[in-house]
């Protein structure tokens, strides 16, 4: 299991719970190459933009990252 699917899998525990998903997401972030921020990103745009706290979590956290 690569750090990726890893992280996607930990990220789909903790969607239930905003701090606790936003907590994880600027780890995986700080951790991961260009490539990969760029495919987690997408992936979490994919799976989680319906859910009403992903988009504020998301911005945010890029926004500080980058």
């Amino acid at each position: 299991m690569t750090m990726l699917e890893y992280t996607k899998m930990i990220l789909e525990k903790v969607s239930f719970e905003p701090r606790i998903f936003r907590k994880e997401l600027r780890k995986a972030l700080r951790q991961s190459t260009k490539e990969e921020f760029q495919q987690l990103m997408s992936w979490c745009r994919e799976r989680f933009s319906k859910q009403k706290n992903y988009e504020k979590s998301a911005v945010i956290l890029v926004n500080k990252l980058e």
